[in-house]
């Protein structure tokens, strides 16, 4: 069912609207002034569609949504909901739900790198009908944005499902460029491991293992919510919702599967640098061992000529070259006695 926009009451202006774009029937953008767009401009009578993004954290935005869009209470429910949790529904053929995205900052930036990645998680809430897209987040959206300026710069949208699509597969595309280069870093740690000498490469590995965790969890949201929303409506595949779930759920299989697979070969390079750490421990502690056996014969003698009494070469002129040999010999003699049981190799 095509959203009534031809019903929404008059009004001059909304509160707490980010941006408005008109897209004409080839699907080119024209932004709208949102300090004057009125009933008059989102009239039925004018072809295309519109594209409404409004910020959450202004607190008339829902004031406008509950008393100038004229939308069921699920749709109104799911732009105004302050919820983390992705979901998405398709009712009378109108859609609405919760999709995830990464905060921007305002920092702009066409990939996600994996320097960065430890950026928070953002949710884009949406309601979809035929001519009408309405958007609402609480903090700015990278995919969001990327998707608005390309809009603006003369890129193509001839339906809501489409730039909802472009907005999503941007999403994913971000965590791919990521684990990316998160696998190049993974390949420099490898190199090092594999040499002779072992340093930060644990704690480097800790940070990557943390920061593909991060990816991972939104990730496996929005994957499992797209599968979900496609087996729930297969009935409705006639629905450019449906089989665009259906598409991005496949590309997000693929990233997914990538993903897992630089947290499964980072976890066993993980593993393999607490087997060399504990290698070089086990190393030194057996080192140390044996500089603790060869230097106790030669403190006993040591000790042994301190003592306050009697001893020999006491009046001697050369007694403490004699004891410096004894001392010698002692460490000498324990060192073969280690070497004949096999403890002291060379």
């Amino acid at each position: 069912m095509p959203l009534p926009v031809h019903d929404i009451p008059p009004f001059k202006g909304l509160p707490g609207l980010v941006w408005a774009f008109r897209f004409d029937v080839e699907g080119r953008a024209e932004p709208l002034d949102i300090a004057a767009i009125d009933a008059a401009e989102l009239g039925a009578g004018q072809p295309g569609w519109l594209w409404l993004h409004f910020n959450q954290g202004d607190a008339r935005t829902a004031r406008v949504i509950e008393q100038q869009l004229d939308l069921p209470d699920s749709a109104k429910e799911a732009l105004l909901t302050h919820d983390a949790h992705a979901n998405l529904y398709l009712e009378d053929g109108l859609a609405h739900g919760a999709l995830v995205d990464w905060q921007h900052g305002g920092v702009d930036n066409s990939q996600l790198s994996y320097a960065r990645c430890e950026q928070d998680v953002g949710w884009l809430h949406f309601v979809m009908g035929e001519r009408l897209l309405v958007t609402a987040r609480r903090q700015g959206l990278r995919s969001v944005e990327q998707a608005r300026r390309h809009a603006a710069a003369g890129g193509l949208y001839e339906t809501p499902e489409q730039l909802l699509e472009a907005i999503v597969e941007r999403f994913g595309a971000s965590i791919a460029h990521a684990t990316l280069e998160l696998d190049n870093e993974l390949d420099r740690i490898e190199d090092r491991v594999l040499g002779e000498d072992i340093g930060d490469e644990r704690r480097e590995l800790a940070l990557l293992r943390r920061q593909a965790v991060h990816m991972h969890r939104p990730l496996s949201a929005q994957r499992r919510v797209l599968r979900q929303f496609e087996q729930r409506h297969r009935a409705q595949r006639q629905h450019p919702l449906v089989a665009t779930a259906l598409h991005l759920s496949q590309q997000f299989d693929e990233v997914d599967s990538e993903v897992g697979a630089l947290q499964a070969r980072a976890r066993l390079l993980h593993e393999e640098v607490a087997a060399k750490l504990t290698e070089a421990t086990n190393r030194h502690l057996h080192t140390l061992s044996i500089l603790t056996a060869l230097l106790m014969p030669p403190t006993l003698v040591v000790g042994a000529f301190g003592m306050n009494m009697d001893l020999p070469f006491v009046h001697q002129p050369h007694a403490f070259a004699v004891a410096t040999g004894l001392c010698v010999l002692s460490s000498i003699t324990v060192y073969l006695l280690l070497r004949r049981i096999g403890v002291a190799r060379v």
